[in-house]
C-alpha cells in the first residue's frame, strides 16, 4: 500500500513445489511413456526438468475468489493486517497498463480439465485438490530470461534430473519476486481488517486508508465479535474445526473413477474392509450429516462389490 505496486513472486518458490507441474501419472499418459521403462523414464525427467525451469519465468499474484470468510483463510494470509478487496475486471485493467506479458485466471485443481495436452499455461493454472479451498484467481506475469539455458536439469554424466541441479546454478540477477507499480485507488474497492489484528496494528492500517484517501472503504471483518476464538485458539483446535468444515463439497468425477478403478485392481476382502472403514467414518459423526464426498466413496465402494458379485466372485 505504501509503494501502490503488485508483489509477484517466482513460481518455484511457492510451498506447493509441484507448482507448474504436472503429476508424473498425467505426464507418463499424455506422453505414451510406459513406466517400468528406464529410456521412457529418463525421457520423464527430461520433460519435468524442462519445465521447471520454464516455470521459473513466471512470477505470481495471488488472490482469493471470495465467497464468504473464513478464519482459516485469515489465519493463513492475513492474521496480523487486511485483506484487500478488488474485482476481477478492475485487476485485469491494471495489468493491462503494464508494460510486462501479464495473465490473469481461475486457478483449477485437480487433472480432471486437462485435456490430454501438455502446456506450461495450463499447469500454470492448475494445482492439487488439496487447495481447492483457497479458490485462487492468479495474476502473473512471463518475464524470460533472455541469457538462460534449458539444460540446468542435466547432471555432470549428461543424466536429465526432474529439477534444476544446484550444480547449474540460474543467474544471479534473476530476481526472488518483482514489484509493479499500479493505481490503488482504481484497483481497491475496499479493505478489511483481520479479526485478530493488534490494536497497534489496527491503528496503522487506518492511518495508511486515511492517506491513501479511501478511509470510508475500510471495515473490520464480519468474523470479529465476542465468540471469535483467538488466533492461538484458533490454531490449537483447528483440526478439531477443520475436520467438519466443507460438509458438502462432492468429489469430482475423475476422482470417484480414479478411486473405482483403484479398487477394482484389489482383492475382494480388501475392498470390503475399506468399505467397512468408510462406512465407520460416515457413522462417527453424531448430530451431524456426514461428509457427502464419503457417502460418494462409499457407494463407489458399492459398486465395485457389486462389480465382483456378477462376476461370480464371493465377497462375503
Amino acid at each position: 500500500m505504501a509503494s501502490e505496486e503488485l508483489y509477484f513472486r517466482r513460481a518455484d518458490l511457492f510451498v506447493d513445489k509441484s507448482e507448474g507441474l504436472p503429476p508424473e501419472q498425467y505426464a507418463m499418459r499424455v506422453l505414451g511413456l510406459d513406466p517400468y521403462d528406464i529410456n521412457d523414464r529418463v525421457a520423464l525427467n527430461n520433460h519435468l526438468g524442462s519445465l521447471a525451469q520454464h516455470r521459473e519465468s513466471y512470477y505470481v499474484s495471488c488472490w482469493h475468489l471470495f465467497k464468504r470468510e473464513e478464519l482459516s483463510m485469515w489465519e493463513q494470509y492475513g492474521h496480523d493486517g487486511v485483506a484487500v478487496i478488488s474485482s476481477y475486471g478492475r485487476l485485469k485493467a491494471a495489468l493491462d497498463t503494464l508494460i510486462d506479458e501479464a495473465q490473469l485466471g481461475l486457478i483449477r485443481y485437480g487433472i480432471g480439465h486437462l485435456a490430454n495436452t501438455f502446456n506450461a499455461l495450463e499447469f500454470i493454472t492448475t494445482k492439487q485438490p488439496l487447495y481447492e479451498p483457497e479458490r485462487e484467481l492468479r495474476a502473473w506475469l512471463t518475464v524470460y530470461d533472455p541469457l538462460a539455458g534449458g539444460n540446468r536439469h542435466f547432471d555432470l554424466n549428461n543424466f536429465p534430473h526432474p529439477a534444476p541441479l544446484e550444480i547449474n546454478p540460474r543467474h544471479s540477477w534473476v530476481p526472488e519476486f518483482t514489484r509493479r507499480r499500479v493505481q490503488l485507488g482504481s484497483l481497491i474497492t475496499e479493505a478489511v481488517i483481520s479479526p485478530w489484528a493488534e490494536a497497534d496494528a489496527i491503528e496503522e492500517i487506518k492511518l495508511w486508508a486515511d492517506f491513501k484517501k479511501f478511509p470510508a472503504l475500510l471495515r473490520n471483518s464480519d468474523l470479529a465479535g465476542t465468540h471469535t476464538p483467538t488466533l492461538e485458539e484458533f490454531r490449537t483446535k483447528r483440526g478439531i474445526i477443520s475436520a467438519f468444515d466443507d460438509l458438502d463439497a462432492p468429489a469430482t468425477a475423475h476422482e470417484i473413477q480414479q478411486f473405482y478403478d483403484t479398487l477394482a485392481t484389489l482383492t475382494p476382502s480388501r475392498v470390503r474392509f475399506l468399505y467397512k472403514q468408510r462406512w465407520e467414518v460416515c457413522r462417527m459423526v453424531p448430530g451431524r450429516t456426514p461428509r457427502l464426498s464419503d457417502l460418494q466413496y462409499l457407494e463407489t465402494t458399492v459398486r465395485v462389490l457389486d462389480a465382483f458379485r456378477r462376476k461370480g466372485i464371493n465377497v462375503g
